[in-house]
């Protein structure tokens, strides 16, 4: 799809303002008290996996007992690696475990703690080549060495949930002011499942593989669905990773219900503008948060008996 010229112009003036309110909101009181409490939690997490793995020496143990151990063991790493890169260390390592806090398989624990002994940072664990317990020094250096890292990754997903909640939760409101109906969710199977104005909030639809999650399905009448996706980034790397999430799903649902889905990504933060001319070029519609006013006249204007 070729994007006019001045679509683009407006979207890149959009980008630079939604880029602009969250720079503003980095440093105001409300991330102050975020980072105190990121790294609160982040130290938290670091005593609870050194005393599951009783100070490194049982790191099966660990496991065993919660799969969150990992995103602290991943940055007890020389140097610490993403999950995606601990992926590729450790094939059979699930980032649904650690996110989740549930146990590792039992099948995976020897892989996966194999793989955080041969790559840890000796400098930071040196009791472990030296045998016998850590001395206090050696935990505390520990700790303060991996605890600021966590914070760091904490902040940014503490940070990216509110602005989601506060994002889906304006997009709810906005449909309830238009008297629409919110329906139960579950898996949208035909696109009658969602009648004209009423719509469902985290629910699923139907592809030709497996289901996929949408933020809000709005029924547009006549059978069609509007997908609305809610996406607030960090950075610019995040706005590669979300971006690719909504093009994704377009394309499922897109090739399993043609032109009766419409896909629409409301969008805020940090958002390169190359990645929302792929959403443009992918026949997304694409919104800001700072300007739900586009998105209420573009429901109003596409809504049918």
């Amino acid at each position: 799809m070729i994007v006019p010229p001045a679509l683009v112009a407006y979207h890149q003036n959009e980008a630079a303002v939604a880029a602009a309110l969250y720079v503003a909101g980095l440093t105001n009181l409300e991330a102050a008290t975020d980072w105190h409490l990121a790294n609160v939690r982040a130290r938290r997490d670091v005593v609870s996996a050194l005393r599951a793995s009783a100070c490194l020496t049982d790191i099966p143990a660990a496991l065993r007992q919660s799969g969150s151990h990992v995103r602290v063991f991943r940055h007890m790493l020389a140097p610490p690696i993403s999950q995606d890169q601990f992926s590729l260390l450790c094939p059979s390592y699930s980032k649904s475990s650690e996110n989740h806090g549930t146990p590792v398989k039992a099948s995976s624990v020897p892989a996966v703690a194999a793989a955080i002994e041969t790559a840890r940072n000796r400098r930071l664990t040196r009791w472990l080549d030296r045998g016998g317990p850590p001395h206090p020094l050696e935990l505390r250096v520990l700790l303060h060495a991996v605890a600021p890292l966590l914070s760091q990754q904490i902040i940014a997903t503490v940070r990216r949930n509110r602005l989601s909640a506060k994002q889906e939760g304006e997009v709810t409101a906005l449909l309830e002011r238009k008297g629409w109906s919110r329906m139960n969710s579950g898996l949208i199977e035909t696109l009658s499942d969602v009648p004209a104005r009423h719509y469902m909030h985290k629910t699923r639809f139907a592809t030709d593989t497996l289901p996929q999650e949408v933020d809000v399905a709005c029924g547009l009448g006549q059978t069609i669905v509007l997908a609305m996706e809610c996406k607030v980034t960090n950075d610019l790397t995040n706005s590669v990773k979300r971006v690719n999430d909504v093009l994704k799903k377009a394309a499922a649902w897109q090739k399993h219900w043609g032109s009766f889905v419409r896909t629409a990504a409301l969008l805020q933060g940090v958002i390169g503008y190359k990645d929302v001319h792929r959403l443009l070029e992918g026949k997304v519609e694409v919104f800001w948060s700072h300007k739900l006013g586009d998105l209420s006249q573009w429901i109003d204007a596409n809504t049918r008996p």
